[in-house]
């Protein structure tokens, strides 16, 4: 047991030497860089292979003074063992989050939950270290024709890879887009240093563009040129649709839905079923009044989800722009069966009843070839599409009690009922609701 805690009391001094000392690595590195740049300007030296090699070495390990024992989810207490105590810890809320930032010389650690999330470099060896370590083994390679050291610098490019797949996901939980954006395409580049074809990346990076185009609209082309690069490289994507969607939504921010409505097709020609595609192709036609092409899409995904209140409110809606009274009452039906809480089809069937009552008496006043008692009997039809409408409006008033329209559409209605059925007791829900709507 005496041995345990000696081992781990030497193992949390180590961390601390190793940090503490970083200071004087930071020097250290500083001037064995200003030797590489010395050796590199000389004739000789600067055409021997090793000596870029190990330039790229030198850089490699300047980039790992701060981050290189840092991983996601490093719990707090071994963050100190490396680390020590920090100088301040900072607490903050990032979306109803606690994070508490632990801030040292050299850098900041971001821990959620006890786990370490992200990071954020305060003081660097060089600007961008990385960079020229790959640089450094390009340079490398190409002075080595016959490609003796091709195994080493291979092996340094599988390190470098997993430190900018490390390097790309701190940049995302950062939300540093435009950096990540970069990174994946770095990554990209140094994968096809060692002729590996890096798809899954194409589509990151085309997401860290997406991501950054809310601020900056130029991205949204970054992001579908990665997008299309991801799919013309038949990308496998786990969620099946998804870039397909993401390019759906990309082309249509930048106004091209020509293009948009191309990448939804293509993508549910390859995923048929998919229920995002199927959503867009809908939002699609719908919003160009396309309803025939949009009820084409909707019946394939009532078929798929026969207990989606939403695609079966969706159905009944369009349903009823194409005049299919009958077959959009049942889909509005089939909804509120599906969710007997859901407002909407409850408000629009009943604006069904409401609207066909209101034409049934406007055909009849301009109808001056009709008998007093065929008048009275179009004018008691009408009452009856009243009578329908009432309840649905008020279990819609129910659900939502606030909603305005359908206050003052059951007071026009209480008003009708309470003159052509005097009292019937809608006297008094007139009187409420107008009190509901601060009209008494």
């Amino acid at each position: 047991m005496k041995q345990i805690l000696y081992l781990m009391i030497a193992v949390f001094l180590l961390g601390v030497n190793c940090f503490a000392q970083n200071d004087s690595k930071f020097k250290t590195f500083k001037e064995d860089i200003a030797k590489s740049d010395v050796a590199i300007g000389n004739p000789k030296k600067g055409i021997d292979p090793k000596i870029w090699m190990d330039r790229g070495k030198l850089f490699h390990n300047a980039y790992n003074v701060n981050v290189g024992f840092l991983r996601f989810g490093m719990p707090q207490m071994e963050a100190k063992l490396y680390f020590k105590e920090p100088k301040k810890v900072v607490p903050s809320t990032e979306e109803g989050v606690e994070i508490e930032t632990y801030v040292y010389s050299q850098i900041k650690l971001n821990f959620e939950n006890g786990g370490l999330k992200s990071w954020e470099e305060i003081q660097t060896v060089t600007e961008d270290p990385l960079t020229e370590a790959v640089k450094s083994y390009q340079k490398a390679t190409s002075l080595d024709p016959k490609g003796k050291n091709a195994k080493k610098i291979n092996e340094a490019y599988k390190v470098i890879v997993g430190d900018l797949e490390n390097r790309f996901f701190n940049e995302i939980n950062l939300a540093k887009f435009r950096n990540a954006h970069n990174t994946a395409l770095q990554r990209i580049e140094v994968n096809q240093l060692m002729g590996i074809t890096d798809t899954a990346y194409y589509f990151y990076a085309g997401y860290a563009a997406m991501a950054q185009s809310e601020k900056d609209g130029k991205m949204w082309k970054k992001a579908i040129e990665n997008y299309e690069k991801a799919i013309s490289l038949n990308y496998n994507e786990a969620d099946k649709g998804q870039i397909h969607h993401l390019l759906f939504l990309s082309y249509m921010s930048t106004g091209d839905s020509v293009k948009a409505l191309k990448a939804a097709q293509r993508g549910f020609e390859k995923h048929p079923g998919e229920e995002r595609l199927m959503y867009d192709l809908i939002n699609y036609y719908l919003s160009r009044n396309e309803n025939k092409l949009a009820l084409e899409y909707l019946e394939k995904a009532v078929a798929k989800d026969p207990g989606n209140a939403n695609l079966l409110f969706a159905q009944g809606r369009v349903l009823e722009e194409l005049g299919e009274r009958e077959k959009s009452l049942a889909a509005y039906d089939a909804s509120m069966a599906a969710n007997p809480k859901y407002f909407d089809p409850y408000f629009n069937k009943a604006v069904v009843y409401y609207n066909n009552a209101i034409k049934i008496i406007e055909d009849a006043n301009n109808n001056p070839k009709l008998l007093q008692k065929q008048y009275d009997a179009e004018i008691d039809k009408a009452y009856e599409e009243f009578k329908k409408a009432v309840p649905l409006m008020e279990k819609a008033h129910e659900i939502n009690p606030s909603d305005s329209a359908t206050m003052e559409t059951l007071s026009t209605l209480y008003y009708r009922m309470s003159v052509k059925y005097p009292n019937t007791g809608f006297e008094a829900k007139l009187k409420d609701m107008r009190q509901k709507l601060g009209k008494e």
